[in-house]
């Protein structure tokens, strides 16, 4: 005898699958509305210094950044491909190069584009792989794992102090 109990699902979880699946959709429309609006920044960026790139800033059918392409790499002159992303750190257009050699999206910022000749400079410019990212939680464990306890108090004491300064600061404020 079939189970038709297992089957349909209880009418509180099919709103939460409804739910869940209606803020998944609004979380990737929202990454592919950032997506463009980088890749218009880009655009409309390189269009403010004059810069023609080969293939301008896009998207691809993923909803992933794709990097304008300012020049390509000239094996005879040993120059590097450099391309045009957005940094939503600095607001503004990095420059990264790739090697002629490779067609990975994986290398990294050179610089910032802060005058046309940023690109010329660029070009000549080793390409820079991104460090992995740390693991800041880990690092701490294993700091004060590898403590004994007379070191701990000394190392929470120093962590009260320069907390009490930076407070301090906040309140006081810059200084002219």
């Amino acid at each position: 005898m079939p189970d038709t109990a297992a089957a349909a699902l209880p009418a509180w979880l099919a709103t939460a699958e409804a739910d869940r699946a209606e803020r998944e959709l609004n979380e990737k429309a929202g990454n592919l509305r950032l997506v463009m609006d980088q890749a218009d920044k880009i655009n409309r960026w390189l269009t403010q210094f004059g810069i023609e790139p080969v293939s301008p800033a896009g998207y691809d059918k993923f909803g992933a950044l794709q990097a304008a392409v300012l020049i390509g790499a000239d094996y005879e002159e040993g120059t590097y491909e450099v391309r045009a992303l957005w940094s939503q750190d600095d607001d503004a257009i990095e420059l990264h190069t790739a090697d002629w050699e490779d067609d990975s999206t994986a290398f990294g910022r050179v610089r910032l584009l802060q005058s046309i000749g940023d690109v010329a400079a660029a070009r000549h410019e080793t390409p820079k792989f991104p460090a992995r990212p740390r693991d800041f939680a880990a690092e701490a464990r294993w700091a004060i794992d590898s403590l004994n306890n007379g070191e701990v108090e000394a190392v929470v004491t120093a962590l009260n102090g320069i907390t009490a300064a930076l407070l301090n600061l906040a309140e006081v404020g810059p200084r002219s």
